[in-house]
């Protein structure tokens, strides 16, 4: 399966609760008019402690195996009077730097998006199924371009999966996109087709993931979350341990998604409803051999 063809296929659930902005707007080089959206929730929010003010250029994934159920945070989380600011870059290889954010339930945070490129890009975030469809009315700043940057403040009033992407066109198509996950005591700790639970895995120029092992439980459903840091191409298998290791994809009990360039994020949903082993691992030339590949452990 190819960039192109992945985003079309991805088995999208309802959308998992409602996004609320608190103020969106383009910088002056955008041309993009200043938009106010009063918060469903402030008074939850506001009570949030002040963040110290801080950038982040990323959130830095797991280095270890997620606990079933819940993910840590390593950041202060944003307020409507004080957001998190998270930065962002835009590229010609049509990717999203970071691909993939780790939010608080009820967390404001201000997304600066710059375009480092050439082309044209637009940055729209919401429920999944919305950001995916280019639905009317899903918040957006569009028109960012060479060289600009695009601000977008968000507050996330519910647990869940929220997705951004470009709909510049043939850009989403390509595979431009990513995702924030809100954590929080409301997100579910078993993974359900509805709702799934999800998981960042990273992978790297060493030639491994980060984490290298995963647990899960049996017959849950996670959707992971892939993104390539380094520059070198990779691709993410998983399914049963032999199928995976003789690198026997059927789409169906092994799947994957190849052609992860730098920069680029993904994601594959899949149910664990086997009796395992279950593994994954990358098969680009020599990348399986050089040690590049994970286990996942079932428990009940």
């Amino acid at each position: 399966m190819n960039a192109t063809a992945f985003p079309r296929q991805l088995a999208l659930g309802a959308a998992l609760g409602a996004l609320v902005l608190v103020a969106g707007a383009c910088s002056s080089t955008t041309g993009a008019a200043r938009t106010t959206f009063p918060p469903a929730d402030a008074a939850v929010a506001s009570a949030l402690p002040a963040p110290a003010a801080s950038v982040v250029t990323a959130t830095p994934l797991p280095s270890v195996a997620p606990s079933l159920g819940a993910i840590a945070i390593d950041f202060i989380p944003g307020t409507v009077a004080s957001p998190r600011v998270i930065e962002m870059t835009a590229d010609d290889n049509l990717n999203f730097t970071p691909g993939s954010v780790v939010v608080a339930k009820d967390e404001t945070v201000t997304f600066k998006i710059k375009n480092v490129g050439k082309a044209e890009h637009e940055f729209m975030i919401g429920p999944i199924d919305a950001a995916f469809a280019d639905a009317e009315g899903t918040p957006e700043v569009a028109g960012i371009k060479k060289g600009a940057t695009g601000t977008l403040t968000v507050t996330f009033d519910k647990p869940g999966q929220y997705a951004f992407a470009c709909h510049e066109p043939g850009h989403f198509e390509h595979g431009m996109l990513g995702f924030v996950t809100v954590v929080g005591p409301e997100a579910p700790a078993m993974g359900t087709a509805n709702e799934p639970r999800s998981i960042t895995v990273n992978m790297t120029d060493k030639l491994a993931f980060t984490p290298n092992t995963i647990q899960v439980r049996k017959g849950e459903t996670i959707r992971f979350i892939v993104t390539n840091s380094g520059t070198a191409t990779h691709e993410f298998m998983l399914g049963p341990a032999d199928k995976v290791a003789a690198d026997e994809g059927d789409g169906k009990i092994t799947v994957e998604a190849d052609e992860l360039d730098q920069g680029s994020t993904h994601q594959l949903v899949y149910t664990f409803d086997g009796s395992g082993p279950y593994a994954f691992a990358c098969h680009e030339p020599g990348h399986f051999e050089a040690g590049m590949a994970g286990t996942i452990e079932l428990v009940d």
